[in-house]
């Protein structure tokens, strides 16, 4: 009886896995882990989910772009970030996922023109992700893009 309820309980967990770790929930996991830390100002997570090799259309690089978000999501003590979901797509290294963002907390006296400016953006940001090894869960952001979105050169 213990062996059969053993089986049991290593082949659920199995189970779990397989459905876990399936490329597309993986993409959407990570997705939400980066609005999760965003939320929680967890620079150091953040870094962590961010590529090394990181480059976006504003020149930021991973360092850059993480001291820049810091700086204007600084302004808020608590922030809550909204995701409309627009599309994902696979593809054979990685994936894209286009959301529209929407922010809204309390903070400094520049939170509100920070959430003003994100809130009006009407074109969706585009999350590229890389899927980097074998490993199912070894996903890190390449590139964030957001066509309407204009930002000064990095450091300005």
């Amino acid at each position: 009886m213990t062996a059969a309820l053993a089986s049991l309980v290593v082949v659920t967990i199995l189970l779990r896995c397989l459905w876990l770790w399936q490329p597309e929930r993986q993409l959407l996991l990570h997705q939400a882990h980066l609005r999760s830390a965003v939320e929680r100002h967890d620079w150091a997570k953040i870094r962590i989910m961010v590529d090394p090799d990181y480059a976006d259309r504003w020149g930021h690089t991973r360092d850059t772009g993480i001291e820049e978000a810091r700086q204007a999501l600084g302004q808020f003590f608590l922030l809550t970030v909204t995701a409309e979901p627009v599309s994902d797509q696979l593809t054979a290294d990685g994936g894209t996922v286009t959301e529209r963002w929407k922010i809204d907390g309390t903070g400094t006296e520049f939170a509100p023109m920070v959430q003003e400016r994100v809130n009006a953006l009407q074109t969706p940001f585009q999350f590229q992700w890389k899927h980097g090894s074998w490993k199912p869960w070894d996903w890190t952001l390449i590139r964030v893009d957001n066509a309407e979105l204009e930002w000064s050169e990095p450091g300005m």
